[in-house]
């Protein structure tokens, strides 16, 4: 499923800005994340109109990354139930919010 999540980042990202046809996207589908010729043609077209197609793994990634950097900051002191704890009790904010509230005031960039 996160290779799926991957795949779908990479081609509706390259359909969006032209650097990828439907067709191409059906054979990344079948080539790089394994699946069957209906599903990746199902796929590739739903990047064609679903803007929110790639948003859940973008947050994936910015979440890593916010923990990388979290720990980096507190490395001896570093518990992955805290950083959930803190994450979470903050509320369902933007990224950006979260890293300046448990990163500091030039949280940095949350993808870079």
């Amino acid at each position: 499923e996160a290779l799926i999540r991957l795949a779908r980042l990479v081609v509706g990202i390259r359909l969006h800005v032209e650097d990828m046809s439907v067709e191409q996207g059906v054979r990344f589908f079948r080539d790089e994340a394994f699946m069957e010729e209906g599903s990746a043609r199902r796929e590739a077209e739903r990047g064609t109109f679903d803007p929110g197609y790639v948003v859940y793994s973008l947050g994936k990634l910015m979440i890593l990354k916010l923990r990388a950097d979290y720990e980096a900051k507190q490395p001896s002191k570093f518990s992955l139930k805290t950083f959930h704890d803190r994450l979470l009790g903050n509320g369902n904010l933007p990224i950006w919010v979260h890293r300046r509230l448990m990163l500091g005031g030039n949280a940095g960039s949350a993808l870079a």
